[in-house]
């Protein structure tokens, strides 16, 4: 009966055992079939770059324009038309005193010639810099480290005549822990006084830095006398951490003799032993008192590790030091300066070049006028206003003349893209009520600045210029619709097929980019990419390592990882 009970409790753990073991296996293939990942085509999240574009909005209306403003020398011989006039193009409209003019036109090629040469030299002086080799203007710091000591700067205020003890230029005890010493004298005291007695068997210790030295002094206090033995002493170059302290160990005891190995006492305290220094190769040395001489000079000094004098070497320090006190401050730029002062001088060369190109218009819209004086219409069209000969400004036009026919719109352009933007440019225009997109040409480009531009934000440091463009294909428009304008001011065709993804999408590790895609057998693996620009904030371009036909997957979560199984996703995901 009992044996019945043993087999049914047998099978019963049989059967509990197969059903965890198959329940472990079938949960890890569920788990295993469930971990999928989705990827999707590289060209589907491809922002592309098509360089950058000059914005500004306008108002589409059924007619150009021509403004003609106030030139710099003010003074108006004759307005040709009044307002109402119809004009073709190639009529007068203002005539300028030419002799002011050509005297305008002097003073403005004098001055773009100066500027010519302020640039000039501006460009030589920072090809100078950048060839200057930057200078250290630190106050040059005596090394003293292995005296302990890390810095002279205490030194560096004190006036030395050459009479001075060398104890005011070293201190007796490291600066970081005063149980080492730097040098010892006749009233040093050893760090194990309170335990030793100066025999063969238990000397002095006296723990040091690795430039230790002793003088005449010490060396009388340890020699025989007449009236005593002389002392054995024990100099040990000390092992210290990084904040300069005693490296120490801890040790028991040897214990005592047999009658106290016998006798059943409390266990000896455990005592720490400073280290010696293993990394200095003369770091201990033995000297018995009986074995020197009668007597020494109690000034004298001696390095300790290798006997040498050390009157000699001390006195070079000293000097040393006196010649610190007697340095100046190099000419030239510290490394930082130098790097400020390149940067400044790039700077004042950008604006300078702003400045050329302002004054290269100016000139230009001289030269036009100072050929007879005389202001022409640009198009056909109607006179919209005149103001008065004395009349007109920077802001306010002196003839306004627009067109009659076909469809425009007016845009600003910054004077950094000047040279980018000429007539004959194509714009792209939006409309703000169909959403729909139009391609305008470039016609005219005014020669003045207007107050800021089209968005009314921008660069404040720099002028805007308004152009006119006409809208070919304009039967999806009326007059007065709002439109966003988009000029191409750059461009470069390779960029064309540049890739540019979201930077969600790039992870880093040990300072390089990585991307998650699937390989050939559909399994997720890690590819290594060179990433370059970053663009509108948000992507990144990649500049090797991907093709659009590879399908990436976005790389964070538990399934983001390498032999992952992947599934095409069925739409474009953005993170």
């Amino acid at each position: 009966m009992k044996i019945k009970k043993v087999i049914a409790i047998v099978i019963v753990l049989a059967v509990l055992v197969g059903s965890a073991v198959g329940g472990v296996y079938g949960y890890k293939s569920y788990q295993s079939k469930k971990l999928v990942i989705e990827v999707q085509p590289v060209s589907n999240m491809n922002y592309g770059y098509w360089g950058d574009d000059e914005t500004s909005y306008g108002m589409v209306t059924n007619d150009s324009l021509q403004e003609v403003y106030l030139e710099d020398s003010g003074k108006v011989e004759e307005i040709y038309v009044a307002e109402g006039d119809t004009v073709e193009e190639g009529d007068p409209l203002v005539r300028y005193d030419i002799s002011d003019v050509e005297m305008e036109l002097k003073r403005k090629n004098l001055e773009m010639s100066n500027l010519s040469n302020t640039i000039a030299v501006e460009n030589h002086e920072l090809e100078v810099l950048k060839k200057t080799q930057p200078v250290d203007k630190k106050r040059p710091n005596i090394n003293l480290s292995h005296w302990g000591i890390e810095s002279t700067e205490d030194m560096e205020d004190t006036e030395y005549t050459g009479e001075e003890d060398y104890t005011d230029l070293i201190p007796e005890r490291d600066e970081r822990d005063e149980r080492i010493y730097n040098y010892v004298t006749g009233d040093s005291i050893p760090y194990n006084a309170q335990t030793a007695d100066g025999s063969e068997q238990n000397p002095y210790i006296y723990y040091c830095n690795k430039g230790a030295y002793a003088f005449g002094s010490f060396y009388n206090s340890i020699r025989a006398t007449d009236s005593g033995m002389g002392k054995h002493v024990v100099l040990i170059v000390c092992k210290k951490d990084k904040d300069g302290k005693m490296v120490m160990e801890q040790q028991a005891p040897e214990p005592g003799d047999e009658e106290l190995e016998s006798t059943e006492v409390e266990a000896a305290p455990v005592i720490e032993v400073p280290l010696p220094d293993e990394t200095v190769e003369n770091n201990y040395i033995r000297i018995d008192g009986n074995a020197l001489p009668t007597s020494y000079d109690d000034e004298s000094t001696w390095y300790v590790f290798s006997g040498e004098e050390a009157d000699d070497a001390l006195s070079d320090l000293l000097d040393s030091i006196l010649d610190m006190e007697d340095w100046e401050e190099p000419e030239g730029y510290t490394k930082e300066e130098l790097a400020e002062a390149i940067q400044d001088k790039e700077e004042e060369l950008k604006r300078l070049d702003i400045e050329r190109r302002k004054g290269e218009l100016e000139l230009e819209s001289l030269k036009a006028s100072a050929s007879d004086g005389i202001v022409y219409a640009k198009i056909n069209g109607v006179v919209k206003s005149v103001a008065s000969e004395d009349g007109g400004s920077d802001d306010e036009p002196l003839v306004v003349v627009t067109g009659d026919e076909g469809l425009y719109v007016s845009g600003t352009v910054s004077e950094l893209q000047l040279d980018k933007v000429q007539p004959g440019t194509i714009v792209m225009a939006n409309s703000w009520e169909s959403g729909m997109n139009f391609e305008a040409t470039v016609t005219e480009i005014s020669d003045y600045p207007t107050s800021g531009n089209s968005w009314g934000e921008g660069n404040p440091n720099v002028s805007y210029y308004r152009y006119t463009a006409h809208i070919e294909d304009s039967s999806a428009l009326k007059n007065g619709e709002s439109v966003d304008l988009s000029i191409q001011a750059e461009s470069s065709a390779g960029d064309t097929k540049a890739i540019y993804i979201e930077k969600a999408y790039v992870r880093q590790e040990d300072g390089k980019s990585y991307v998650m895609i699937a390989d050939e057998n559909n399994l997720l693996k890690k590819q290594y990419v060179t990433t370059g620009k970053t663009i509108y904030g948000s992507a990144v371009e990649i500049k090797s390592g991907l093709s659009e036909e590879d399908r990436i997957a976005f790389p964070y979560g538990k399934e983001a990882v390498e032999g992952t199984p992947v599934t095409d996703a069925d739409d474009t995901y953005y993170y």
